[in-house]
């Protein structure tokens, strides 16, 4: 369920769209950070949305880097922290994976910065990462 451990639901959303039940109606975060989010902060505040970027850090940093890498030309820089960089292949990545898009390990390349990384053909993008 959603609050029954600390690396799963609630909190650990890996700023995916999960497809899986029950998780698919409410788990949408990468469509909140990419779309709904930007849309909302230009239409309330004065922003450049031409020079916008992305950050942060742990599981949010593999966010910025899956967004700014599956969105060309979207985001000027994207800065990350400590990022989770290839959770197909670590525990905790695997087993949010197989929770919120199910045991199809294909689909979770689109959600994989290693994948999205090798697949990139945007314009130039600057990525500052530290780890």
């Amino acid at each position: 369920g959603e609050y029954e451990s600390y690396d799963f639901g609630f909190g650990v959303g890996f700023y995916v769209n999960a497809t899986e039940e029950p998780w698919k109606t409410n788990y949408r975060m990468y469509s909140y950070v990419t779309g709904e989010l930007p849309t909302v902060i230009s239409s309330n505040f004065n922003v450049n949305v031409g020079k916008s970027a992305i950050s942060g850090h742990s599981m949010g940093g593999h966010g910025a880097l899956i967004a700014a890498l599956r969105n060309p030309g979207k985001y000027k820089c994207c800065s990350v922290f400590a990022p989770i960089s290839n959770p197909s292949e670590c525990p905790w990545g695997q087993k949010a994976f197989s929770g919120y898009l199910g045991d199809n390990k294909s689909a979770w390349k689109q959600y994989d910065a290693t994948f999205t990384a090798k697949e990139y053909d945007g314009p130039k993008l600057e990525i500052l990462l530290d780890q």
